[in-house]
């Protein structure tokens, strides 16, 4: 019955991979085991006790490998598509951080994290470069207001049809809002809890990352094998420059208290016109894709997490007549 369970996360688990043309080696299968059984988790740092009945599980699945990659007969091709993709999303990475550089010096913001495709390294040529922004509690319309505006001066920032390595303000949480779990669209909501823990940090001088992972610990539920402290070591984070403290410090002084508070309002109004002016809705109900709260800002209006996790169990039906 336990290997059988195993059997199905490592599954599961390439299924969702593969809806992305992306092979696993067999290290980022065990970290990234969907819902292992609890002879297979493994604490931060340690192996499991049950690994080596998780080789034995993927030796007696009919997988096939390449240059240490797993995937499912007939999809080898993602090997050097995966490959392919990693390439891109680095050289978008060098965009994002100096990107970060140049807003690092902004009034109120915390982090800068790298998400979506980038962050996942699976970014195509013409793909954008997703930025998930961490901001001061009760500033997060200032500190929006000022990141566009300069991105926007030095042409960095998504307009209209300028997409390519162009960066995508889609996401604002304040540091009292870093649990996103009531915005699921499923409690399993497969492609949230890999997008939360795919994030890269590349600009955090307070550590919110392992934060923002501790505030999501929910997700542990279904990815008990990843440790945080792998991936937010994966790029050094750029530091703050004596400038970019000097000057923020200055500005966070005199915004501070209820002048600040009026500040803040004043950018949330100027904001809001602009989005009313646009003809985006603002009151968007139960919508999970689109947030516009004074604690969040989240714009993914062609939100694909439904869709994505219909696809997901449907190719693991498939999946399971073959295997």
């Amino acid at each position: 019955m336990l290997i059988s369970l195993l059997r199905q996360s490592i599954i599961n688990t390439l299924a969702y991979f593969d809806l992305a043309d992306y092979p696993l080696t067999k290290e980022e299968l065990f970290s990234w085991l969907w819902q292992p059984p609890d002879f297979v988790k493994a604490p931060p740092g340690k192996s499991a006790s049950g690994y080596p009945d998780f080789l034995n599980a993927i030796a007696n699945l009919n997988l096939d490998s390449k240059f240490g990659y797993y995937f499912f007969p007939g999809r080898e091709k993602n090997v050097e598509e995966r490959c392919r993709k990693f390439l891109i999303s680095e050289q978008k990475l060098k965009i994002a951080r100096r990107a970060a550089k140049i807003i690092r010096s902004v009034p109120f913001l915390r982090a800068v994290f790298v998400c979506n495709t980038v962050g996942a390294e699976q970014a195509d040529e013409e793909s954008d470069i997703d930025f998930f922004i961490v901001t001061e509690k009760n500033r997060i319309w200032i500190t929006r207001l000022l990141v566009t505006f300069l991105l926007e001066l030095f042409r960095l920032r998504r307009a209209g049809k300028r997409i390519k390595n162009k960066i995508c303000l889609s996401f604002y949480v304040t540091v009292e809002n870093l649990d996103l779990a009531k915005w699921r669209v499923a409690n399993d909501d497969i492609h949230f809890a890999y997008w939360l823990n795919q994030m890269l940090p590349i600009f955090d001088p307070e550590n919110y990352y392992l934060k923002f992972l501790e505030a999501n610990s929910w997700t542990k539920t279904y990815l008990p094998n990843i440790d945080p402290k792998q991936t937010s070591s994966y790029l050094p984070s750029i530091p703050e420059s004596k400038f970019s403290k000097i000057w923020k410090k200055a500005w966070e002084k005199m915004w501070q208290g209820s002048y600040g508070d009026i500040i803040n309002n004043q950018a949330k109004q100027m904001q809001l016109s602009k989005m009313k002016f646009s003809g985006k809705q603002i009151d968007r109900g139960e919508d999970k894709g689109v947030v516009i709260s004074d604690g969040v800002l989240k714009f993914h209006e062609k939100d694909t997490r439904i869709e994505y996790r219909d696809r997901w169990k449907q190719k693991i039906y498939d999946l399971e007549k073959n295997l």
